[in-house]
């Protein structure tokens, strides 16, 4: 995960999570995957909806990343877990 953070920082990227658990949820599994991005709380599920990232069933997530540029377009989407790698390469066509 180091290497993959400098890469974001050295692309002025901000990176955020956002999960429908508690905010202390979020926190202990931060700590334990070291990852040092805010998840945000999301337990009524609304942002998930508006972004599609809800499982088939209407609740619960599906995993899925957006990158948008400074403007808040979107040009990276995908559902499932996509790697740093790939999002990475997208944003860095960009600089």
């Amino acid at each position: 995960m180091e290497h993959y953070r400098s890469r974001f920082e050295a692309t002025n990227t901000k990176v955020l999570a956002i999960n429908s658990a508690s905010v202390t949820a979020h926190q202990n599994y931060a700590r334990k995957k070291g990852f040092n991005f805010p998840i945000l709380s999301d337990p009524g599920e609304k942002v998930l909806a508006k972004f599609k990232s809800q499982k088939p069933t209407g609740k619960g997530v599906l995993r899925t990343v957006y990158a948008l540029d400074p403007n808040g377009k979107v040009i990276f989407a995908e559902r499932g877990q996509a790697s740093f790698e790939e999002v990475l390469k997208r944003i860095e066509t960009l600089s």
